[in-house]
């Protein structure tokens, strides 16, 4: 899978999908994935790397950006 092709933020859920699973994403495995650019979040909604995720006892089949608070405390950036 080429992720220069990818925004910044699905670089990041890319690469915690493949650390959670312990292997790199092969181009199928795309055909498996929904990206919500909103909410800046990947959903593993399909066969056969969902079952994978399964198999892998993780809970949840979605991956979320996390937010970062400045260092004033008063927002998020």
């Amino acid at each position: 899978m080429c992720k220069s092709s990818l925004l910044i933020w699905q670089q990041n859920l890319v690469g915690r999908l493949e650390s959670a699973l312990g292997r790199p994403l092969v181009p199928a495995d795309l055909n498996c994935i929904a990206w919500n650019g909103i909410g800046q979040t990947l959903t593993v909604q399909t066969q056969p790397l969902l079952r994978e995720l399964r198999t892998h006892n993780l809970i949840s089949n979605v991956f979320r950006t996390r937010k970062i608070v400045s260092q004033e405390g008063n927002g998020v950036i």
